[in-house]
């Protein structure tokens, strides 16, 4: 059994653990992989000003933290897929 002090240190280790870890639940790494791959500089910053979100929305999409918006995803394809003249 645990004193109280050891208890306390055992709970700031667990959460530290998760912060430097991270406990986000990966929806989908190739969108992510996909956007780096389309806008290596500033990606979630390119992604928000054409789906018009905001910076940090676009950066949970990526990172995987949160399913891409169907906007995103017609951005991305957009920007894989020529248009047609």
């Amino acid at each position: 059994m645990r004193t109280v002090y050891e208890e306390r240190v055992a709970d700031a280790r667990e959460i530290q653990r998760a912060i430097v870890q991270g406990d986000a639940r990966l929806c989908s790494p190739v969108f992510g992989k996909v956007c780096k791959a389309i806008w290596p500089i500033k990606t979630a910053e390119q992604l928000a000003a054409l789906t018009g979100c905001a910076v940090r929305t676009a950066a949970y999409e990526i990172s995987g933290e949160r399913e891409p918006s169907a906007l995103s995803i017609l951005v991305v394809v957009d920007a894989m897929v020529p248009r047609r003249k």
